[in-house]
């Protein structure tokens, strides 16, 4: 990989993880892994990902000023580049929808943790949800192929798991409508009826485009036909 080093911070294309980093013994000796953390790009410069996230602001390599974005098939503006983390090599990924979003909550730090909420129903990590729907359950936007609440992305991705959640905390649903699978997770994850939030009921929310939760479902067919026959979607 070139020289080895960021362009930006001249540092070794690698970072440190702690693995005990949740281990209760903060006395121990750290467990330390290396890493790979390399964005390539077109024009053959280096950079850590978040080196680049802080660099980047035109369609111009930040080191070497080469243009490195190019055009899609359909017309849209990419950067393609190669990407190396422990998740192993990325090629021809295009990192212009991280850098522009990336941008965007750096001038609007307040809406970080929201896309956080819904790139969290996006992936179904229902544990994380729970750790962070206080104030976010209606929370709504527009972002890397996320747009509206976290109903209606879990829609788009077959969540079906996270619209159960949604449903159970932001929703006026009757609860004879839950399935006792659904109950007995929400014992698991040790939520009760009590932790219904007052407020609009999430399935009024409308997407970017004016669609409900049902509309978007609608369109989206395959498992949500079951959910719009059963009237889960209604209000």
């Amino acid at each position: 990989m070139a020289d080895g080093i960021c362009s930006s911070c001249t540092e070794p294309l690698y970072i440190e993880i702690d693995l005990d980093s949740d281990a209760e013994d903060t006395k121990a000796p750290a467990s330390l892994e290396t890493i790979p953390d390399d964005v390539q790009l077109s024009c053959g410069c280096h950079f850590h990902w978040e080196c680049f996230m802080d660099a980047y602001t035109i369609t111009k390599c930040p080191n070497c000023d080469q243009d490195i974005s190019s055009l899609s098939p359909s017309g849209q503006q990419q950067v393609i580049c190669t990407v190396r983390n422990e998740g192993g090599v990325q090629e021809h990924f295009d990192i212009l929808p991280s850098a522009t979003e990336e941008a965007y909550l750096r001038t609007h730090p307040e809406e970080r943790e929201g896309h956080a909420f819904l790139s969290f129903c996006r992936d179904g990590d229902v544990d994380a949800i729970v750790h962070m729907i206080k104030d976010l359950l209606r929370y709504s936007g527009t972002f890397e192929g996320i747009d509206g609440s976290g109903l209606h992305v879990a829609i788009r991705y077959d969540r079906e798991e996270v619209a159960w959640l949604l449903l159970v905390l932001a929703s006026s649903l009757s609860w004879s409508e839950f399935p006792p699978i659904v109950l007995q997770a929400m014992n698991n994850l040790k939520l009760t009826k009590e932790d219904r939030q007052p407020g609009p009921d999430i399935r009024t929310i409308k997407d970017g485009s004016g669609r409900t939760a049902k509309a978007l479902a609608e369109e989206v067919g395959g498992i949500w036909q079951q959910w719009i026959t059963a009237g889960r979607l209604s209000v």
